[in-house]
């Protein structure tokens, strides 16, 4: 049985109704620009820096970014997802939140500095005291805007974080060109970091006007904590799935490995994230509000899921095959291996996937208690694969990464199964023909520069339009509903168009 929480009423939502279709697909429309923009200028920005920079530069600054994003989420993680899933927010419930994450922020902020010398020794990286600490700070001042946003995002508001995003990103990632053309070294990042989320934060409180009050309530934190706890851990686990990787690397091969594992695997996220972002991050304002109506969740999940992956498989796939030709010829030769890594990472695909749609999934059924098993159960196996691997080198770990997700793929589609109305048969349905379709074209692809044999831009330029077309064919041979949905774009086009 699915945790309740008492702030959620007894009416049943209209279900997957017009106006909700309206919302989410507004909604999402306006996270696609977001993500499409801050993907598009995060590449050019890390690309830019990835050259200037040295791999021990990045290595360093991803392993103290593992500890700045652990404050992040025990701040803000749990409690802003609260905000979605409430029927009513009023004023004691933000003063709460807003005070509980500022407390909690500046309380991690100490923690650290304190904790800092003996964190950089325990990994045997002297160079990581400064700037974790340095971090660290940026901490409450993400907080200070968390709540805000939230309550933003709750309203539907994603065309305003989308043009707060895009403005933040602009000014921070110039401010980190600039500094690393000046010689600043890895504080090109921190100052990349600090600039964007106290943009970010001024941004947030201009878009939803409200001004903490003294509602605070230590049952209602109390509450918060409870139900929140679980989202948070859940939610530092996943991070520490991907992150974990770069500690244990660092202890064990260096710095430098570090950075070229993280460069290839920025490499697939920016494509992943871009593709997958838009829906995940409305999914949860759209399935908390259906959480009772068992038909319109499924509606919702399979039409969300089928979209989708229909653009996420092919971009990773796609990126896969290509990925040893583009990563050293975007980021620099130094960058080689990194693009090799980045090839074995682009097989991750379906269970990348499937995973950003569980977490909302959960968490607006209020299984948080499952969220965090699964949670668990998947660190345990990252840690436990990568460390077996570590001896036998970086595409080791990048090869024993990809098989824990596989391995654990069947415990996350249980506990769907177990918490909420969707079956393995709405997955399938889904996913099934993006997944042929884009299978098929990364394979052609593969066969066809190993036949070829047409190295550099050339090569990359035949075939991405080559490959898109041959993707998109398959697919709407395959899918009525992306036949159906591709019809409903063209339609509304040529609507505004006339």
């Amino acid at each position: 049985m699915a945790e309740r929480d008492p702030q959620i009423g007894i009416e049943a939502a209209r279900g997957f109704d017009a106006e909700l279709r309206k919302k989410t697909s507004r909604s999402i429309g306006w996270t696609i620009v977001r993500q499409i923009s801050d993907q598009l200028f995060s590449l050019i920005v890390f690309v830019m820096l990835a050259r200037l920079l040295s791999k021990e530069a990045v290595g360093i600054f991803a392993m103290a970014y593992v500890f700045a994003e652990v404050g992040r989420i025990i701040a803000t993680g749990g409690l802003m997802q609260i905000i979605a899933r409430v029927q009513v927010v009023d004023a004691r419930l933000k003063d709460t939140i807003f005070w509980s994450n500022m407390a909690i922020a500046i309380v991690y902020v100490a923690l650290v500095w304190i904790a800092a010398p003996w964190i950089a020794g325990w990994i045997e990286q002297p160079g990581l005291v400064d700037p974790l600490r340095a971090l660290a700070f940026v901490l409450p001042i993400n907080a200070l805007g968390g709540t805000h946003m939230a309550l933003r995002l709750r309203e539907f508001g994603h065309k305003t974080i989308a043009l707060r995003s895009l403005v933040a990103g602009l000014i921070g990632g110039g401010a980190a060109v600039a500094a690393a053309f000046a010689g600043a070294g890895i504080w090109a990042l921190v100052i990349q970091r600090a600039l964007t989320e106290t943009i970010s934060t001024v941004l947030a409180w201009t878009s939803y006007r409200w001004m903490p009050g003294r509602a605070f309530s230590w049952k209602q934190a109390r509450h918060n904590l409870g139900f929140g706890g679980n989202l948070t851990i859940a939610q530092l686990i996943f991070l520490m799935m991907v992150r974990v990787q770069d500690l244990l690397i660092g202890a064990n091969l260096g710095a430098a490995a570090v950075g070229t594992y993280r460069v290839a695997w920025r490499s697939n996220e920016i494509f992943a994230n871009g593709a997958i972002q838009p829906f995940a991050s409305v999914g949860l304002q759209t399935y908390s509000r259906l959480q009772h109506d068992a038909d319109g969740l499924c509606q919702a999940y399979r039409s969300m899921l089928g979209m989708c992956s229909a653009i996420s498989f092919p971009a990773l796939v796609g990126f896969g095959v290509l990925a040893p030709e583009v990563v050293p010829l975007v980021f620099g030769a130094k960058w080689a291996q990194a693009g090799q890594l980045a090839q074995v990472f682009a097989v991750i695909a379906v269970p990348y996937t499937l995973n950003y749609f569980a977490s909302p999934l959960l968490t607006a059924m209020g299984n948080s208690r499952r969220q965090r098993t699964l949670a668990v159960v998947q660190l345990l196996a990252t840690i436990l694969l990568t460390w077996l691997a570590l001896p036998f080198g970086l595409m080791a770990v990048a090869i024993a990464y990809v098989a824990r997700s596989y391995l654990t793929l069947p415990l996350q589609i249980r506990f769907l199964t177990q918490s909420t109305p969707i079956r393995l048969r709405d997955t399938v349905a889904a996913v099934r023909a993006p997944f042929i379709a884009s299978s098929t074209m990364g394979a052609l692809l593969w066969g066809g520069l190993a036949m070829v044999q047409t190295h550099g831009w050339i090569a990359i330029a035949a075939a991405i339009p080559l490959g898109g077309l041959f993707y998109f064919a398959a697919l709407a041979l395959l899918s009525p509903f992306h036949r159906q949905l591709a019809m409903k774009l063209l339609t509304r086009k040529r609507l505004v168009q006339s």
